[in-house]
């Protein structure tokens, strides 16, 4: 009998492993809406169908704004005015996305067979971290990437980024990581539906429009607070930076992509802060990572934007992100570089 007992492990092993397939199910993979950055990468695999089935675009042009969260205001409403009705506008853009993550969606775009007219690509400093750090991995390449991408780019990603790849192959709630918190909070309080689409507050402002988020609104600074803010953030993403060279790779394979379609694009560099911008120029940042984000530009017929410099509006939600007022602004002087009104300098 007691010769029995010695199987209990691996009886509970087997049972985990089996029951961890679970989250292999597709819901999981696309419909399970948890709570903050993950419902961005969730959805935007409803918004690449929404875009696929828009009407609207026989007949109007179509822009498309990819990047990380400072790319979110990019809408048809902070288009100018005069030019609305002329075109639609999807926004594909993810918190802490790397610039890897906008040409996982334009080059799955264009596969599809869409062809914008221009594309907003808002590159930051930040995304183009040292891969040690494992930013490629985590968000994009957990939940944003499907396996076809990650068998194409496997040669791309550093030898940590692919042992995480593997251990998700062993036990898939590595990917999905279901918080546990959230579960018992949904479930005790009676909402556990808030994980399916049309019940995630979340996921239904992203769905009020095409992808847009414009809660980052501000019509004054609090300097104090701003500065305070600039200072937490640098220590965070600017503290011990060093320049790594693969997102340098993505952002050449979205352009050639581009320049092959026909498609103009405009890679820019989002106004932050002036004391968070400091630090970028304490890395010397705009002698080093703009001059190649320029030369790339040039290369392949896009436009690079530098909104520190072009841009008067000097409205901040924090230290990171301009106020949504601002792209109003910024749209203006790059849909009149578009239209030949007023070329950029």
């Amino acid at each position: 009998m007691k010769k029995k007992f010695i199987y209990i492990p691996l009886i509970f092993i087997v049972f985990l492993f089996l029951a961890d397939k679970i989250f292999l199910l597709d819901f999981f993979k696309t419909s399970f809406y948890q709570e903050g950055n993950p419902v961005y990468y969730t959805h935007r695999n409803h918004l690449f169908e929404k875009l696929k089935g828009d009407p609207s675009l026989k007949e109007k042009n179509l822009a498309l704004a990819f990047g990380d969260s400072r790319a979110y205001p990019y809408s048809i409403k902070t288009l100018p005015e005069n030019i609305q009705k002329d075109w639609t506008v999807y926004n594909f853009s993810g918190p802490q996305a790397v610039p890897a993550y906008g040409f996982y969606w334009f080059r799955k775009i264009i596969q599809s067979g869409i062809k914008p007219k221009v594309v907003f690509y808002v590159v930051s400093p930040e995304g183009f971290v040292d891969d040690s750090r494992g930013l490629l991995y985590e968000p994009f390449l957990r939940i944003g990437a499907d396996e076809e991408f990650r068998q194409t780019y496997w040669d791309h990603f550093s030898d940590s980024d692919k042992l995480e790849i593997l251990k998700e192959k062993f036990f898939s709630i590595r990917k999905i990581r279901p918080g546990f918190k959230l579960f018992w909070s949904r479930l005790t309080g009676g909402k556990l539906k808030q994980y399916r689409a049309d019940q995630n507050h979340e996921n239904l402002i992203l769905e009020l429009g095409n992808g847009e988020q414009l809660g980052y609104a501000s019509v004054s600074n609090n300097p104090k607070k701003l500065a305070k803010d600039a200072l937490r953030l640098k220590s965070i993403y600017l503290s011990g930076f060093t320049l790594g060279e693969n997102e340098f790779y993505f952002v050449e394979e979205f352009l050639k992509l581009a320049k092959e379609e026909g498609v103009k694009t405009y890679l820019i560099w989002p106004k932050v802060y002036p004391g968070y911008r400091a630090g970028y120029y304490e890395l010397g940042l705009e002698k080093s990572w703009w001059p190649r984000i320029q030369k790339l530009a040039e290369t392949y017929g896009a436009s690079a934007a530098d909104m520190n410099t072009l841009s008067s509006c000097d409205l901040y939600y924090d230290g990171s992100h301009q106020s949504v007022l601002c792209i109003l602004e910024q749209s203006e002087i790059l849909m009149n570089d578009f239209t030949g009104k007023k070329k950029l300098p």
